[in-house]
């Protein structure tokens, strides 16, 4: 039985999936422990996770994943990598003598 590959559209759309699922779960661990939700510029906070999600899926086409469940783990690592580049950015070379 040979599988057919994922076609771009079906690549993107578990990609993005992959980029909501973290802060789905975020929400629902908060919801579940009873605490309350963060204070968050609203506006900002969808601005950035859209741009995340579209990010997300170009680049699960661009990985070209052979699966789903791969597509959604490239998916979900790109939010995960650009925040952890964000904070701890490289330190810059220092100029020579």
């Amino acid at each position: 039985m040979t599988k057919t590959p994922l076609n771009n559209t079906s690549l993107f759309g578990w990609g993005c999936l992959g980029a909501v699922a973290p802060e789905v779960l975020r929400f629902f661990k908060l919801a579940a422990a009873g605490q309350p939700m963060p204070t968050l510029d609203w506006p900002l906070y969808w601005a950035l996770l859209i741009v995340f999600v579209l990010v997300s899926g170009a680049f699960t086409v661009a990985w070209k994943a052979e699966t789903p469940f791969k597509a959604i783990w490239v998916g979900a690592s790109v939010p995960t990598l650009v925040t952890t580049l964000v904070q701890v950015a490289p330190s810059l070379p220092k100029p020579g003598p």
